[in-house]
């Protein structure tokens, strides 16, 4: 039979976690849903894989938002089998012979003496007043960090600083990064109204942060994945991988089909959750205004080296994560083994790190990364035993200055957009719930399901 003649309730590009969560969904409300991958395993970067005994994530990660966020709201309601979070712990600043917490209040910023005295006190400043423009004067927070920080004359070690928090928050630079994703990325704006009430509430923020809604999924980042495979209403599920889409076939304004290089899919419900930038090539249709819009949206590459260790270092002996920034490679690093041991050989280490991929070539890359590990860590160099590459695209869209990401709801009736490029709230797995959330919603709005 022509697959053309066999229509489906709902079509899902993409098996990524977003396409994953909408699939659950989507099963769960009774939905006969077709998934379709162009790669051949589910799971896109939320995925874990084995090398030589050492378990690997995709990138280090943390999932944020535990407490009431959307990826527990979606495993509450939906997931049949929930993974096991352990606290993710703390994050801290390596910097030569020092080793402190990141300032995330301003009591821990007055501590923070990697920074010079005067520029704790101007980022001291330039934090209270961002938080009183994220309420009173939003437009201000969305110019650069760069232009927003630059009447506070800070030293070339605190505008280091910030470009690296600014790459790990947003993909871009420091010049880059609206001043609002620093504030966000920090846990102090969290979609309010800008109330008085949700004022005052933000400046207690900065006298205390709490980040206990932050976990690490035991077993590795591909367990997020593997509860929701499993929790599918499996008869309503069918799984197409190693298939690449090639077109999204309207008929009269309205998603019609769905065309691969092997078949042609019926259905009126299309959840894209491949990039947005590719949308345009893949459905004509699309409004010329819209298809713009998402063109202009940008991608940032990220190289991760995984480290395997003879034994446990005492520079990794915390929970939590890191970022060294006394380079122009600076890294982001998580020892996922200290989350669980099982993930690395007994008595063994397994540590992630990573940077932005900004060099001519791979080889260069790489040189550079392990020269700013071995300095940050010399311990760390006559150690290793285990070494892991990986090029990966952490999120399919990075937040930029003047770049606005679209709705879940594009304007071809019956397909809608799911993704890190659909929504700017949060970072990866969280970034990714928020927008199925907000597109299931849309779709029971639009009686789409």
């Amino acid at each position: 039979m022509n697959s053309e003649n066999k229509k489906y309730d709902a079509i899902v590009v993409g098996g990524g976690i977003s396409g994953l969560l909408s699939a659950l969904i989507l099963s769960k409300e009774g939905k006969k849903v077709l998934i379709i991958e162009k790669n051949s395993y589910l799971g896109g970067n939320c995925r874990t894989y084995e090398i030589d005994g050492y378990f690997v994530d995709t990138g280090p990660h943390a999932i944020t938002d535990l407490v009431k966020g959307p990826l527990t709201f979606i495993m509450k309601k939906y997931f049949t089998v929930i993974p096991r979070f352990v606290p993710f712990g703390m994050y801290y600043v390596r910097y030569q012979n020092k080793f402190q917490e990141f300032p995330l209040t301003l009591i821990q910023l007055a501590k923070f003496d990697i920074l010079s005295k005067k520029d704790r006190l101007l980022l001291s400043g330039a934090l209270i007043d961002a938080v009183a423009n994220s309420s009173l004067n939003k437009n201000i927070l969305n110019q650069s960090v760069y232009s927003f920080i630059g009447k506070y004359n800070m030293s070339p070690k605190s505008i280091r600083f910030l470009d690296a928090v600014s790459y790990f928050l947003s993909g871009k630079s420091i010049k880059e990064t609206p001043a609002w994703r620093i504030l966000g990325g920090s846990g102090y704006l969290d979609g309010d109204t800008g109330s008085a009430t949700s004022h005052l509430r933000k400046f207690m923020k900065i006298a205390r942060q709490d980040f206990s809604s932050q976990g690490y999924p035991l077993g590795g980042i591909q367990s997020i994945t593997s509860c929701a495979i499993n929790s599918f209403n499996k008869p309503n599920v069918e799984i197409h991988l190693a298939e690449d889409v090639t077109e999204l076939i309207t008929k009269e304004g309205s998603i019609y089909s769905v065309r691969t290089h092997k078949e042609v899919y019926r259905s009126d419900l299309v959840i894209f959750s491949g990039y947005a930038k590719d949308l345009p090539r893949l459905c004509r249709a699309l409004p010329a205004k819209f298809s713009d819009q998402l063109k202009k949206i940008e991608q940032t590459l990220s190289f991760t080296l995984w480290l395997g260790f003879k034994k446990k270092l005492p520079e990794f002996a915390y929970i939590g994560s890191e970022i060294f920034f006394d380079s122009e490679t600076p890294f982001w690093a998580v020892p996922s083994s200290n989350y669980d041991n099982t993930l690395c050989p007994k008595n063994k280490q397994l540590v992630g790190f990573t940077t932005i991929f900004k060099e001519s070539s791979f080889e260069k890359q790489l040189k550079n990364l392990k020269e700013c590990i071995f300095k940050a860590i010399p311990n760390a160099e006559q150690n290793v035993e285990f070494e892991h590459v990986q090029t990966i695209i952490p999120e399919k869209g990075a937040i930029k200055v003047n770049i606005e990401f679209p709705s879940p709801k594009v304007p071809i009736k019956g397909l809608y957009l799911v993704g890190t490029d659909a929504d700017m709230r949060s970072m990866g797995i969280t970034r990714a719930a928020f927008s199925v959330i907000e597109a299931i919603e849309i779709m029971k709005k639009d009686n789409a399901i």
